[in-house]
């Protein structure tokens, strides 16, 4: 949502709206509802009051009268703490898409669209994306369509897909005149990407105690870890399907037989991964084509 329907929902509030916007080198992130406005700016969250502007909407946290948020038309102004900002603007916000089988179907949210193909792209619905209702984990869109009812709903719930196998961080269910569509959307990349993972299990076997064992996932495509006694890297592809990991080096110190011995059955596994998934506890599984697995969680 762009910061012109911010403005909006800030003076108006009839649901619950959210944006992104970048002030320089911060992120924030800005919900508004009947209740007043929620701001995050990187690990702190701020309860936010209205308070009187000569134009615009502003806020002013609920705790702190030196840190507020002032939205004017297609800019934003904050101030965390009594240190300001630079001018925040829209952050742009790549397409969503998601898919489901059985029947085909497939969702893109882009720029200002909402377009759903049905009937293995033999019908296509194109529609102004409305403002989102955004609920606890949901997000909802309404709009009718060639004279049709459509509503979208984004769960932030994890969803494998039935045909491939590949998880996706949403669950979207697309209403059509009453007729329910059901599959996955979202970037899978999401769900490996951030935090460091520390591995546990390799090929069945836990590791040894006290070794650590690590994995990172970074946004430009790259790996790294620990190995067990050494640093490594790497590269990773996600397809439709799957998942590899290529291009892997590391460090050359030497560690006791134990140590090394483990290092070396883990980065042999890693070069062999051909998928992963996420199980209900949300350990990171990855599978190699020979049925071997890495196990890891989060701290």
């Amino acid at each position: 949502m762009r910061t012109s329907l911010l403005l909006t929902a800030l003076l108006l509030a009839p649901a619950a709206f959210g944006d992104t916007l970048q002030c320089g080198d911060q992120r924030i992130d800005v919900i508004v509802d009947g209740e007043g406005l929620r701001l995050t700016v990187g690990a702190e969250s701020f309860a936010m009051r209205p308070v009187v502007s000569a134009s615009g909407a502003k806020y002013t946290a609920v705790d702190d009268p030196t840190t507020t948020f002032w939205s004017k038309g297609d800019r934003g102004l904050l101030e965390v703490r009594g240190q300001s900002y630079p001018e925040c603007q829209p952050v742009p916000e790549p397409p969503f898409r998601a898919t489901g089988n059985e029947p085909f179907w497939s969702l893109e949210i882009a720029g200002a669209e909402l377009t759903l193909v049905t009937d293995l792209g033999a019908r296509r619905f194109t529609a102004p994306l409305p403002p989102p209702e955004i609920a606890e984990g949901l997000t909802r869109y309404r709009v009718d369509v060639d004279g049709r009812a459509l509503e979208v709903r984004i769960a932030d719930q994890l969803c494998t897909d039935t045909m491939t196998g590949m998880p996706r961080p949403r669950t979207v269910v697309a209403v059509l005149d009453g007729d329910e569509l059901r599959g996955c959307g979202g970037d899978p990349a999401s769900l490996l990407q951030g935090d460091e993972w520390a591995v546990d299990e390799i090929a069945g076997q836990p590791i040894i105690d006290g070794s650590k064992v690590t994995l990172a996932f970074s946004a430009d495509g790259r790996v790294s870890g620990a190995g067990s006694c050494n640093r490594f890297m790497g590269s990773y592809t996600l397809t439709g399907e799957g998942l590899t990991l290529s291009q892997m080096a590391s460090t050359m110190m030497a560690c006791e037989d134990g140590l090394m011995e483990q290092e070396g059955r883990y980065l042999r596994l890693l070069e062999a991964v051909s998928r992963f998934d996420l199980d209900a506890e949300g350990t990171l599984v990855l599978h190699t084509a020979a049925g071997d697995t890495i196990r890891a969680r989060r701290p």
